[in-house]
């Protein structure tokens, strides 16, 4: 028998609820809309009933088939975002004949331009696909990054830093909403946890990648800081051009290539067969029916300015915007100096980049087992709390300690502080897809990454050659961000309850808003 997309609600969201009499209208008019919206979804079949073993074969396919070639494409953002850290323990500084505040001011910048471009490359993402913009914008980026190899002074430093950050724009939000076609909503938060884990597996090995990169010193005439930007680049444009050839449109929707006189042959890439498809796309739908508004007549459809506005009117929006802002003022100074601090300690180069990665390693394992936890007991502003606070534990190791400790008690800082930081990200932009409409999640996954301008504007001039090795000042202010994160997330989380028909986070809750009632 064919279900209509209300009908194929949870029974929790359509039983024992009404619509708040503030937003009847707005709800009926959104329902009415993302209802007839779903049959111009490609692969959407109404009438399909699939059993749980080819639900479970056509999920399995998107956890091998698309999820670990977006992860690949995160660690090598991540590479050509962090790399300057492993530069730096290189002759880097000596060569372009930069300081500290020359390299803080090239990684400010870094953020300027990513933050300028993030809103605006998300929205284009949106209109143009996800699957076609960002595989172009990966190609550019990787430009940029193997042409460092000629910078040779700070001007240029600083010039290539910008342009990385804003070709780097929109990358993040851009493929968590591609993700979100593939999975349900309670699906979401241990997938993006491994899709932000791809910054602890680009910690993990980036350390060991740089050690053998910066060991090529002297070949070619080139430093070994100019092979770790040259290799890393040129394996950014290559995976570019994989992904625009490679990713498809949806489930349903294969890349399809023409070519040959007039055009009239064509290749298309299935990664999915047509009934994995239509399962795929149909249980989402079903799931969260929103999610059928961002097509238009089956192609992807724009955000319009009144989304925007709407968006920036959701107070929803800014505990997660401010917890997050508040965090990653610990991450921006570790992803830069963490191998200069772990050389500072007393290790050498190549040991100092190889310790890196394990604080990564632990990162991940932290990462994706708090974002299980979530999804198997369905709560999410704890975890995202508890991930917070194990980084602030690590900058207060690391600040604290006594002045006479040893350099490994000092490193073991290092790692907790790296295991917690970004550990709760993916579980924080699941809840907030959840919670937000599908018309706003691209300008709300957009604004979170943006206002992180404010932590390397914060920690500009707190790193000092006078604070070496240990940076305490910094580290401080860091770890105090942290714990006041945790507050505002618990904060958030009494809202939902409080305001928001509750604070799970996992489409449980009616869209538009409810309210406990019995109907008549």
């Amino acid at each position: 028998m064919a279900r209509s997309l209300t009908e194929t609600q949870p029974r929790q969201e359509r039983i024992g609820h009404e619509v708040d009499d503030t937003g009847a209208d707005e709800a009926k008019a959104a329902i009415a809309a993302a209802a007839a919206a779903a049959g111009s979804v490609p692969g959407y079949d109404a009438h399909l009933e699939p059993d749980a073993e080819e639900t479970r074969r056509a999920l399995w396919k998107v956890d091998l088939c698309i999820l670990p070639f977006i992860v690949l494409c995160f660690c090598f953002l991540q590479f050509d975002r962090t790399n300057i850290g492993n530069a730096l323990t290189d002759t880097l500084a000596e060569d372009m004949h930069v300081d500290n505040a020359d390299v803080n001011l090239a990684q400010t910048l870094f953020t300027v331009g990513f933050v300028v471009t993030e809103l605006p490359f998300n929205l284009a993402s949106r209109y143009v696909g996800p699957e076609r913009f960002l595989p172009l914008t990966m190609f550019a980026w990787g430009t940029v990054t193997w042409a460092q190899v000629f910078v040779r002074d700070a001007a240029g430093l600083c010039a290539a830093r910008f342009f990385i950050g804003a070709l780097e724009g929109g990358y993040v939000p851009g493929f968590a909403l591609y993700m979100a076609e593939y999975y349900t909503n309670g699906e979401l938060a241990l997938r993006f946890a491994v899709f932000w884990a791809s910054n602890a597996f680009a910690g993990a090995l980036g350390g060991p990648l740089s050690i053998g990169l910066l060991s090529l010193k002297g070949r070619g005439g080139l430093q070994g800081w100019q092979w770790l930007f040259l290799i890393e680049g040129i394996v950014t444009c290559a995976l570019g051009a994989i992904a625009y050839l490679y990713l498809p449109h949806s489930a349903a929707r294969p890349k399809t290539f023409f070519f040959g006189k007039k055009k009239k042959k064509s290749l298309s890439l299935n990664v999915f067969t047509e009934r994995q498809g239509s399962i795929l796309v149909t249980r989402v739908m079903r799931n969260d029916p929103t999610k059928a508004l961002r097509h238009g007549h089956g192609k992807p459809a724009a955000v319009l300015p009144r989304h925007i506005v709407m968006t920036f009117a959701d107070w929803r929006l800014y505990g997660h915007v401010l917890a997050g802002l508040l965090s990653m003022v610990m991450v921006a100074p570790m992803n830069t100096y963490a191998p200069s601090i772990i050389k500072s300690l007393g290790f050498t180069r190549l040991q100092a980049n190889g310790l890196n990665s394990v604080g990564s390693i632990c990162s991940l394992i932290l990462s994706v087992s708090l974002a299980y936890s979530s999804d198997r007991s369905r709560e999410r502003g704890i975890h995202i709390a508890a991930g917070y606070l194990v980084g602030a534990a690590g900058l207060l190791w690391l600040a604290l300690a006594p002045s006479g400790v040893g350099k490994w008690t000092l490193y073991g800082g290092v790692v907790w502080t790296q295991m917690g930081m970004g550990s709760a990200q993916a579980i924080s932009a699941a809840w907030l897809t959840t919670k937000m409409e599908d018309c706003k999640r691209p300008v709300a996954l957009a604004a979170c990454p943006s206002m992180s301008i404010a932590t390397l504007l914060t920690w500009w001039g707190r790193n000092n050659k006078t604070d070496a090795p240990r940076y305490r000042p910094g580290l401080i202010i860091a770890a105090a961000c942290a714990v006041a994160a945790s507050v505002v997330i618990l904060a958030w989380k009494l809202l939902y309850r409080v305001f928001d028909g509750g604070d799970g986070g996992f489409g449980e809750e009616k869209r538009p808003r409810m309210k406990e009632g019995v109907r008549g």
